[in-house]
């Protein structure tokens, strides 16, 4: 499985590649890098953010992109803990799943991956 996670807090990028260490992982902390690889390559699951760093946009730019494309089919699960920007990424993708990380409802998301 291919997976596009955007996250900028180190300590969960290490915890991400710890649980998701068998699968094909491109992992960024720039939403324009995030859309890049969104038009260079198909993604089985992406994993969003919204708050990142200074001048490293946000997940809610990556969304916007995202409910852009034709017939998107990959999953998506947002993991910000940023609740209005995490309704307002809902709001562009109805089909997500709204999973702030490090709550039980995450790792279900994150285990039934493996």
């Amino acid at each position: 499985m291919r997976i596009l996670i955007l996250e900028d807090d180190g300590m969960r990028v290490r915890n991400f590649i710890e649980l998701l260490h068998r699968h094909k992982l491109d992992i960024t902390e720039n939403a324009y890098d995030a859309i890049d690889m969104l038009e260079e390559n198909e993604y089985d699951l992406i994993l969003l953010d919204n708050d990142l760093g200074e001048g490293n946009g946000s997940g809610s730019l990556v969304a916007a992109f995202l409910s852009q494309m034709e017939n998107l089919k990959t999953k998506v699960i947002i993991h910000s803990w940023n609740i209005p920007a995490s309704n307002a990424m809902i709001g562009y993708l109805p089909d997500a799943r709204q999973a702030p990380y490090n709550t039980e409802v995450f790792y279900d998301l994150v285990n039934a991956i493996q």
